[in-house]
């Protein structure tokens, strides 16, 4: 990971690199995805089957889609009591977040006859895509609780979860067990644009939904994009950012992990440390040297770095700040040893 000295004209050249770099795609790319959805509309089962065992399970069946109650159940028996633990404590965290963003119906009789107001409902069905790579190679539970936890505090009926399956058809035990705590009903193994398309359009064995959520590569977010209006969709996400701003008294191996957390995601991600220590920086470039190793992602991680990462020195805490806010990063942490005074 390079250490840059901001201000200078080759920390000004990365920053223009890593802010320019946008939701990159080509018109390969978007022809591929609408043609995919336009199969899954036109041949339902059989085209989401076709791409799964193209792409993810070469096995997979279409009476396979839905996950059973048996898988469930299955799935308890393998994590454990660790993995529980620390689900329970990110679950209850999420939902009382997520508690104090419930909005509530109101009306208004100011003048005799005159009603106004605004009545806030559910909509029946939401679909959550959780992430999981080529084959479910890496599958990420923080996405069924942040998808599935909102949905069930605003009172939606049916919560639908997609997700690639691995290469025997299965999906990891951990995201079964976190989907069952985050209150979610449905779960298919079905992946990337075509199981946006089930979402959307309907299959025989997928339901159609009224909102889809959930983060994705390139393909899942140019399907959200062609689809949105057909049904509501939660944004269309760039490629993932973490931008950490540290002094003196941060943990460098800390540091190293959240930044590689991110980088892990995609070529594109953006990893960023400023910090006004130079000791710092210097440690956290061994440290993500180090963890790069141990990654089961690492090409991806190493790639990304590469690309759109980087360490700046900068004089002081108050210009790390002005330079964070021109990235205006997805993730911000500031690991500082007065956060508030900077909020």
């Amino acid at each position: 990971m390079k250490i840059y000295l901001y201000p200078s004209e080759a920390a000004e050249k990365r920053v223009a690199a890593i802010i320019d770099r946008g939701l990159s795609y080509t018109r390969k790319d978007y022809q591929d995805v609408a043609r995919m959805l336009d199969d899954v509309k036109k041949n339902g089962d059989k085209a989401v089957i076709r791409y799964t065992n193209r792409f993810d399970a070469p096995s997979l069946t279409a009476g396979q889609l839905e996950v059973t109650d048996r898988e469930i159940k299955a799935a308890r028996k393998l994590v454990d009591r660790a993995f529980i633990g620390a689900l329970d404590r990110a679950a209850s965290q999420i939902e009382t977040f997520h508690q104090h963003q419930v909005t509530n119906s109101w009306i208004q009789a100011d003048r005799l006859g005159v009603l106004l107001g605004q009545m806030v409902n559910p909509v029946d069905a939401a679909g959550v895509y959780v992430p999981g790579a080529k084959g479910g190679e890496t599958p990420l539970v923080s996405s069924v609780l942040m998808g599935g936890i909102p949905a069930k505090i605003a009172g939606v009926k049916t919560i639908a979860m997609v997700t690639p399956p691995t290469r025997n058809g299965s999906i990891n035990p951990h995201l079964l067990v976190a989907a069952q705590k985050a209150g979610i009903h449905k779960i298919y193994k079905a992946g990337s644009a075509w199981a946006i398309a089930a979402l959307a359009y309907g299959t025989e064995t997928i339901p159609k939904v009224n909102v889809i959520v959930g983060p994705g590569n390139i393909y899942v977010t140019l399907a959200k994009k062609i689809v949105a209006g057909t049904v509501g969709i939660d944004m269309i996400a760039g490629p993932s950012e973490i931008l950490v701003i540290a002094d003196r008294s941060a943990n460098p191996e800390y540091i190293a992990a959240d930044l590689l957390s991110q980088a892990e995601h995609d070529p594109l991600a953006s990893a960023i440390l400023i910090t006004d220590q130079k000791e710092i920086a210097q440690a956290v470039k061994a440290a993500v040297a180090e963890q790069l190793d141990t990654l089961q992602r690492s090409e991806i991680a190493k790639e990304s770095i590469q690309k759109y990462g980087g360490i700046m020195i900068v004089p002081n805490l108050t210009i790390a700040i002005e330079l964070a806010n021109r990235f205006a990063p997805e993730h911000l942490e500031l690991q500082v040893e007065n956060p508030f005074d900077f909020v």
